[in-house]
């Protein structure tokens, strides 16, 4: 038998060619697992008892020469032998993974530099492959686990201390910080694996992740009663220090170090910003003029230090930083310059004098108040100084040739853990505070956030808990931001913003008042079409502010977007004056209503992401605008929004609350809009047609069919007799659905070349109710026929449906295998398209169709799934497919014992979307 392998790594397993059968029952796999770890040495009969049973019943020497003669007789006979000198299992190191991993890890260390470096990094790293998950876990209740466990433990240790110093030693420490970083979380005590995990971070680039992981350690010793291990206080303090050999910088250069002038040493780690340090460096190697801008407070002076303080001697010499902060005037700048690189006058021949021939760095910070005359000492001394690279700070970009223009944004968004460790860091600085609870971070971020992500906020507003709680800073942040009479929240940020206010011409003050009205993000056509300027282009004017780094640009993909952080909202709106906000708010709306119907055909048509962007990223404008309209009393423009944007909430996974919104603007008094009214009340049809209550569904798709009637279009009436059409046929009356599909064929005929994506959506309910009256034939051929048409024209919810409903119908028919790829598809181009609904319910039918092929173990995984992703999304199986879930679920009980059911069903309420995903297999 030597094609066997035994896996004691996870679950219990056997593979192979020549496996025997399965070992089913814990004893008996306990039994060979306790045998395979003796190394095919015998092990007595008394003493495989004490290793196997802590209390070992009557007969027992009877019950284990029963297990092992069962164990014989199902094809282990070969390789488990037994008898007066004990029971012994043949197995070699190389077929049992355990076995194995102890011989790969458990070789004599090497020197890294060595020639058998290499080869040890390729043996501990086939161990560490082998490790997928802890040994034996399902042997907890067995004696002999305990002590093979914790050998097995101790080597991993072992081996993992050692192969993380081979893997930093020789170039390679992105690599080890994920394996160290596991075992660190497992016991956050052990000073050499947080060694290990800090010298890889800080080899790899990552010193303020280093750092940190020293700190966390030191935090969780102290909380011990133990003070910092010596060797770890040294290691930190040689990151702080940019030790060379520590950061890997070791070799000709170890003796030689950067010149630095003006080069703060930071008295506080530096946190998070790894993208945009490494954002600067590639800079700096493509260009020798980078600008790093963005909003005062953002942190790019603290960026600039920390970008000139990790480069080595191979980049630069020399280093010079000089804050122009304290400049009057930009006669002044030249001569700031010369005395800061210590050239011998006050020109730029002098300047350039005493930089020519050497490799350097001069960080010009603060430069936004001087820039014309910057720009000019950059150009200049740039053309004399072949090895000089300048790195300019400033809220605005100079424009010049080969200027590499970098921008930093606020920690928000994906950043915003990078916020709560800054403000956590600096709180533990200035109050010593180490220990956080959960709920006391949720609100460091949720204070973050309201400090718009800029640093210099953070660390402001932390410095205080040497006063505050952190309830008390709270409060005090959120009175600051209603606007409450006290201490403001980051006075330094206010005054910030004020200088760069003053430096704004009239024009630009005006429109940074209307941009503050802005409740989202805007577009410059945003701006153009609701701002108002005399004699100047509002999209001139925003951009103009956007280099002042008083507005912001958005990263992201299609149109450019621009916001104005919180901070500079609130400080326009208190001190500069907005003309006519009344009116603003009125052109606002209009042109809102105007944008989201230009906007919602699309969501029908191949542009429907890029269409679904834009309507997300403009969302908060189209509420607030939706908000004033109602408030205003203005019917046509609250429904012509609600029109344009109910299939929008409805393809989002709207619920109750787009529904009601629906409700309140339809009966809002005003004159009758029955295509509007016709538009949203389908929306709001298919919203709770995935809910759990039939009722409203039915009386929401009653008044659709009443003011489709009264409507203009044709197609509002085709529609929604094809969804009454699918009422009555689940509810079983086929005489009514028949006269609806009638009804709905007539308006067909009316419609003409009205938009193809209509017809698409007509014929695919038309499927479903033919489906449900059971005419699986027609059903396929409108199925087919609306596919076609979705294809062609670009219609992806129409696109998804059909082959939604196509394999739902191929099931019902007995071509379930047929089903699973179309139904694969359909919930794949769902989740692509952002439409989480029509995925689940592809989901569930794909599960059904399991079923249907005996899969039932992966189809009862699914359906566990699906009811609780689909709750998030307002979608309930049983609800929306009812009878034909409920016979599914009841044949794969059928199929499972209770117990399996209950396992699979368990474990799929665990199941992400990632895992549904990859395994939506036909």
């Amino acid at each position: 038998m030597t094609d066997v392998r035994l896996r004691l790594f996870g679950s219990f397993g056997v593979a192979g060619d020549a496996a025997p059968e399965p070992v089913r029952g814990v004893i008996p796999q306990a039994i060979i697992a306790r045998l395979a770890l003796a190394r095919r040495e015998s092990i007595p009969a008394e003493q495989l008892v004490k290793d196997l049973w802590s209390d070992p019943p009557d007969m027992v020497l009877s019950s284990l020469r029963a297990h092992v003669s069962r164990l014989r007789a199902r094809g282990w006979g070969d390789v488990l032998s037994g008898g007066r000198n004990g029971y012994r299992l043949d197995l070699g190191d190389d077929q049992v993974d355990v076995l194995e991993y102890q011989l790969l890890a458990s070789g004599p260390a090497v020197d890294p530099r060595g020639a058998g470096g290499m080869d040890r990094i390729a043996q501990l790293t086939a161990a560490e492959g082998l490790w997928r998950a802890d040994p034996l876990p399902w042997a907890a209740g067995f004696p002999f686990r305990s002590d093979a466990v914790a050998r097995l433990q101790l080597l991993r240790r072992r081996a993992t201390l050692e192969l993380a110093q081979l893997r930093t030693d020789s170039g390679a420490p992105a690599s080890v910080v994920a394996s160290v970083t596991e075992l660190v979380a497992g016991d956050p005590a052990d000073g050499e694996m947080v060694a290990a995990l800090a010298r890889a971070l800080a080899r790899a680039g990552r010193t303020a992740d280093a750092l940190g992981a020293i700190d966390v350690h030191a935090e969780h010793v102290r909380d011990l009663g133990l003070d910092l291990a010596p060797p770890l206080a040294e290691l930190r303090l040689s990151i702080v220090r940019q030790d060379p050999q520590v950061l890997g910088l070791a070799g000709a250069s170890i003796d030689r170090v950067v010149e630095r002038s003006g080069i703060p040493i930071p008295l506080t780690r530096f946190v998070g910003r790894g993208v945009d340090l490494e954002t600067v460096r590639r800079g700096r190697a493509e260009s020798r003029l980078v600008t790093l801008t963005g909003a005062a407070g953002v942190g790019k002076t603290r960026l600039a230090v920390e970008v000139a303080r990790r480069a080595g001697v191979d980049e630069d010499e020399s280093q010079w930083l000089i804050d122009l902060t304290s400049i009057a005037e930009p006669s002044d700048v030249v001569p700031a310059v010369a005395d800061a690189v210590g050239a011998a006058d006050h020109t730029i021949d002098a300047v350039a004098q005493i930089l020519a021939g050497r490799r350097g760095l001069l960080i010009l910070d603060n430069a936004e108040h001087v820039l014309g005359t910057v720009a000019t000492v950059c150009a200049a001394i740039l053309e004399r100084c072949a090895g000089l690279s300048v790195l300019v700070t400033s809220r605005e970009s100079m424009r010049m040739a080969g200027e590499r223009v970098i921008v930093i944004e606020p920690l928000l968004g994906e950043q915003v853990d990078e916020a709560v460790d800054l403000f956590l860091q600096r709180a533990t600085d200035s109050s010593g505070i180490l220990g956080w609870e959960e709920a006391q971070v949720g609100s460091v971020r949720t204070m973050c956030r309201m400090l718009d992500g800029l640093p210099l906020a953070i660390e402001l507003a932390a410095s205080r808990l040497d006063v505050l709680s952190l309830d008390e800073l709270a409060e005090s942040l959120q009175d600051s931001a209603d606007g409450a009479e006290g201490a403001r929240r980051h006075d330094s940020i206010d005054t910030a913003i004020e200088w760069s206010v003053r430096l704004t011409t009239p024009d630009e003050r005006r429109m940074l008042g209307q941009l503050a009205l802005f409740s989202g993000t805007f577009t410059l056509a945003m701006a153009s079409g609701i701002c108002v300027l005399d004699g100047r282009d509002p999209r001139e004017v925003a951009v103009a502010l956007a280099r002042k780094s008083l507005v912001s640009t958005v990263p992201g993909v299609g149109e450019r977007r621009f916001r104005m952080l919180e901070a500079v909202k609130r400080y326009v709106r208190r001190n500069v004056r907005i003309d006519d906000v009344a009116t603003w708010h009125e052109r606002h709306a209009r042109w809102l209503t105007e944008e989201a119907e230009r906007l919602a055909p699309r969501l029908r048509s191949a542009e429907v992401k890029q269409t679904k962007a834009a309507l997300v990223a403009t969302r908060p404008d189209f509420d607030a605008a939706l908000t004033w309209a109602i408030e205003a009393g203005d019917r046509p423009v609250a429904m012509r929004l609600v029109a344009a944007l109910a299939w929008f909430w409805c393809e989002r996974g709207g619920g109750p609350d787009a529904v009601d919104l629906i409700d309140r603007v339809i009966g809002m008094p005003g004159e009758p809009m029955p295509d509007a009214e016709a538009e949203a009340l389908r929306a709001a049809a298919f919203i709770r047609a995935v809910g759990t209550d039939p009722l409203p569904l039915l009386r929401t798709t009653a008044r659709l069919v009443d003011v489709a009637e009264r409507a203009e279009d044709p197609i509002h009436p085709m529609l929604a007799r094809a969804m009454s059409a699918y009422l009555s046929a689940l509810a079983g009356n086929e005489a009514d659905a028949d006269a609806d599909l009638e009804l709905a064929a007539a308006a067909r005929e009316r419609v003409g070349a009205a938009p193809v994506w209509a017809v698409a959506d007509y014929l695919l309910v038309r499927g479903d109710v033919l489906r449900s009256l059971g005419r699986p034939a027609q059903a396929l051929e409108a199925l087919g026929e609306s596919y076609r048409l979705a294809l062609d024209t670009g219609n992806s919810w129409a696109l998804r449906g059909s082959g939604f409903v196509t394999g739902k119908t191929l099931v019902q028919v007995g071509r379930a295998a047929d089903a699973l790829g179309v139904l694969r598809s359909g919930a794949l181009t769902s989740l692509e398209h952002d439409d989480p609904t029509s995925a689940m319910a592809a989901i569930n039918v794909f599960a059904t169709a399991l079923v249907a092929l005996d899969r039932c173990q992966l189809a009862v995984e699914l359906f566990g799934a699906v009811e609780v992703l689909g709750a998030r999304f307002n979608y309930a199986p049983i609800a929306s497919d009812g009878e034909y879930t409920d016979r599914a679920r009841a044949r794969a009980r059928q199929a499972l014992t209770a117990e399996e059911w209950q396992a699979a069903h368990d474990r799929g309420m665990t199941r992400d979307l990632r895992w549904i995903a990859a395994h939506l297999t036909p």
